[in-house]
């Protein structure tokens, strides 16, 4: 019996050795030690990729505040399905929450740090900031480095011209509804963990994809080459890297008090990870959701066009459930559109919002005129945060009333 668990053991030990040894062959060095030295993604890791510093304003937007007490009121929320209620203080603590901004009116009503975290502590966006890069290209088409979202891909990214690609716009990218075929999974093989930590995304994005001959026409099917592939465009088009044109499009008008950093593949790609990688300040971040209240215009100019904004940030309602079906959207009431996620509220208008691993939100209530940012280092066991979200809005409405 020992003899036999020995060999079994040994017959274990040689094929995880040679899945191991296949695998450095077949992937960068660079990209392995990643893999088995980062393992799963962090709030922190910022400290471990070579960044793009995009710089603050020069003239500082600064909220008015208007303080309201808020912190003994009580939060109503679900975990596995079970009701839970905490005052917002516990319960903003207990959920690994480390800032917490509301913004009404146009004033400061709430803001908070937890979690050994402050004022200037540097958050990360995670894939809320691929709502962001969908800002961006709406800058690049107001301002006619795109011609229209209705383009293919090949008018920008050459390479794929003659081929399967070509039929694939950019709307299908901002939309996460291609053809292009995307595995799921963290292990080394899995397109998550690819597009997070391979050193050369503009490599990864041309030269790895594959069609996928499954792909049903019109399905919603969340996709992280696909930021990787508007990154490209973005620079193709404006011929500046994408945190430049951030820079001076959007981060600088905003009248941003800090700089802002994105997170690059490698040093010597020097590509941003697009899909994941905007590292910020919270208050700042918030100003982009009034930017948006406004319709584009802040701190004294346009931003981006009104019509993008009315274009981009809410999903045709109702909704077709079928375009979500077996995806992360299914039978929620939540729609995607260019790259926001938006749902109608109990009282009846429409919410939208940004959001990133462990629950980082950017929620905009349009008809209550809010703007909610909550970072964090965990999703903190709630089952779904727009809903928490949803009502704090409400609680903020109903005590200003």
């Amino acid at each position: 019996m020992k003899k036999k668990v020995q060999k079994v053991v040994a017959f274990i030990v040689i094929m995880f050795s040679a899945i191991l040894v296949f695998s450095i062959v077949s992937y960068s060095p660079e990209y392995m030690y990643r893999i088995l030295r980062y393992r799963e993604s962090d709030v922190n890791d910022y400290n471990i990729f070579p960044e793009r510093t995009i710089a603050s304003s020069a003239n500082p937007y600064y909220y008015e505040e208007k303080a309201m007490a808020l912190e003994d009121k009580l939060i109503s929320y679900t975990y596995n399905g079970e009701i839970h209620e905490k005052e917002l203080k516990k319960f903003l603590e207990d959920t690994q929450t480390t800032s917490f901004i509301i913004i009404h009116n146009d004033k400061i009503v709430f803001e908070q740090y937890y979690n050994e975290h402050s004022r200037d502590s540097i958050n990360t966006s995670f894939s809320s900031v691929k709502s962001i890069v969908s800002l961006l290209i709406g800058i690049a088409i107001d301002e006619g480095y795109i011609e229209n979202e209705k383009q293919s891909i090949a008018e920008y990214i050459h390479e794929f011209k003659g081929t399967p690609f070509a039929d694939i716009t950019i709307e299908d990218l901002l939309m996460m509804r291609s053809k292009i075929r995307y595995k799921e999974g963290y292990l080394w093989f899995g397109d998550d963990a690819k597009t997070y930590y391979m050193p050369n995304l503009r490599e990864l994005a041309i030269n790895d994809i594959k069609i996928d001959t499954d792909y049903e026409e019109g399905k919603f099917h969340y996709n992280n080459f696909h930021p990787l592939l508007l990154g490209i465009i973005l620079e193709r088009s404006t011929n500046q890297s994408v945190s430049s044109f951030l820079e001076g499009k959007l981060w600088q008008k905003l009248g941003t008090e800090y700089n802002a950093s994105w997170s690059l593949d490698s040093n010597d790609s020097g590509f941003e990870k697009m899909e994941s990688g905007l590292n910020f300040r919270t208050i700042d971040f918030a100003k982009i959701g009034s930017m948006l209240l406004h319709m584009g215009k802040w701190n004294g100019e346009e931003i981006i066009s009104e019509d993008w904004i009315i274009k981009s940030t809410f999903a045709k309602f109702p909704l077709n459930q079928q375009e979500y079906k077996n995806s992360l959207l299914e039978d929620i009431g939540v729609g995607y559109k260019y790259m926001w996620y938006s749902f109608e509220n109990k009282r009846g208008g429409y919410d939208y919002f940004a959001a990133g691993k462990y629950e980082q939100y950017l929620y905009i209530s349009p008809d209550n005129n809010i703007v909610i940012v909550r970072n964090g280092i965990e999703a903190g066991n709630v089952d779904w945060w727009a809903a928490v979200l949803e009502d704090i809005t409400n609680i903020v409405v109903e005590f200003q009333d």
